[in-house]
């Protein structure tokens, strides 16, 4: 995934270019909020909201219907250090962040609510993280006396997170990846999830080297991969993927999928490739964009269409 300034960036730069992006249809009218879909398998990708809103944003995803709540992005540095955004959140092994954040992640996953999974996202597009990774575990490796270790397992007391969301965008080494993984696993991220939008052996090495821990693929439908086809990428995988769209986005919210697009996408990609879910990227353009679509309206186009 991107920033959001430097998506934005990107999207005018490649218009201008005239490069082959898909283009979306014009905004549908408003949709009055409605009761999320009582099943369904839905992600919501979401930055400095998540971290910043207080129990307010807390208690809109609880309610929205979105079952997986992904946090972006975390930031390596070279010493260690791990950032959400541009908040330092963990040094020398002990989660230094805002106090009151852990307490308010743990009430997403308190009844009544639509969440069951949390997931914490490594990397973005223009980012060195998995390069620090790849660095740190050539010098020190990957023992629960390193500083990747302590750090990661301050990150997962802190955030309770179910898994590691892998959202590398420049590094691509498989082994340095697969290692990480693993010592992740250790410590008890359960899973270890992908986010690709291209270089297809990378992921594939990836996804080969780690097997069932492996359990969900969500694959950029969107910018830089607006051409990607679920079908030949879960082919190429050996697993299902779960797609996703941006929501309105941009100058005049004018940008991105209404969530009847969305719908009717994932609609189509259920039939063409048996998708078992979908995610949305972005909370925060959702927030700006709210006349157009909620979170709940996006979260219930996704679980409709994949249950349907």
């Amino acid at each position: 995934m991107r920033w959001t300034w430097v998506r934005a960036t990107v999207a005018m730069v490649v218009a201008a270019a005239s490069l082959a992006i898909v283009p979306t249809g014009r905004p549908s009218a408003a949709e009055a909020p409605a009761t999320p879909a009582a099943a369904g398998r839905s992600a919501i990708y979401g930055g400095g909201p998540f971290y910043q809103d207080g129990q307010g944003v807390m208690d809109t995803l609880r309610s929205s219907g979105f079952t997986t709540v992904i946090l972006w992005s975390i930031h390596v540095h070279d010493n260690g250090d791990l950032y959400y955004n541009d908040h330092l959140v963990v040094a020398g092994g002990r989660y230094v962040g805002d106090a009151g954040w852990p307490a308010r992640l743990r009430t997403l996953k308190q009844a009544p609510t639509s969440v069951n999974r949390i997931e914490v996202s490594v990397g973005a597009w223009g980012t060195p993280d998995w390069e620090a990774i790849d660095k740190l575990i050539t010098r020190d490796g990957t023992g629960s006396g390193t500083i990747l270790y302590r750090n990661f397992q301050a990150l997962k007391n802190a955030t309770g997170a179910d898994a590691i969301n892998n959202d590398d965008e420049a590094h691509y080494d498989v082994d340095s990846t697969v290692t990480f993984a693993r010592m992740a696993n250790a410590m008890g991220y359960r899973n270890f999830t992908l986010a690709p939008y291209a270089a297809v052996s990378y992921w594939q090495g990836v996804k080969n080297g780690l097997g069932a821990l492996v359990d969900r693929v969500y694959l950029q439908a969107y910018a830089g991969g607006s051409g990607n086809n679920p079908a030949t990428w879960s082919r190429s995988l050996g697993m299902p993927v779960d797609p996703g769209l941006w929501s309105k986005n941009g100058s005049g919210c004018s940008s991105g999928d209404s969530p009847a697009q969305v719908e009717s996408k994932m609609r189509s990609w259920k039939s063409s490739a048996g998708i078992p879910g979908g995610f949305m990227w972005l909370y925060d353009d959702m927030k700006k964009c709210s006349a157009q679509g909620t979170a709940a309206d996006y979260a219930r186009a996704i679980n409709t269409a994949t249950t349907s």
